[in-house]
């Protein structure tokens, strides 16, 4: 059972329940997506994971801004210097889809 007080100083810390509630599901979609946990945590329970990758400063909540996306863009093509060059994606793949793939990629890379 997860502490109440545990979720109240996420509270604090994220500027309220709704974003820490949006922040927790993102997170647990990536994790579920395949992506590598950003903490070192045993625990089984993937919210147990997800909090605590919020207590340590690890996760936050952007907004979804054209600035926040070009950095996000930027950071993402840095990771990728050395990489194999980029494809060009089919018109038919949708946001959801390419996020997956890339999270994929990515979790496969840190491993």
């Amino acid at each position: 059972m997860i502490n109440q007080a545990k979720f109240e100083k996420l509270y604090g810390s994220c500027g309220g329940v709704y974003k820490t509630t949006v922040l927790i599901q993102k997170r647990l979609r990536e994790l579920n997506r395949g992506a590598r946990k950003l903490v070192d945590e045993h625990a089984k329970n993937p919210i147990v994971i997800v909090m605590r990758e919020i207590e340590e400063g690890r996760i936050e909540l952007i907004p979804d801004t054209i600035e926040n996306r070009d950095l996000i863009r930027a950071e993402v093509e840095r990771m990728l210097v050395g990489q194999p060059p980029s494809i060009e994606v089919p018109e038919n793949v949708t946001d959801d889809d390419l996020e997956r793939r890339i999270l994929s990629a990515l979790s496969r890379d840190g491993s």
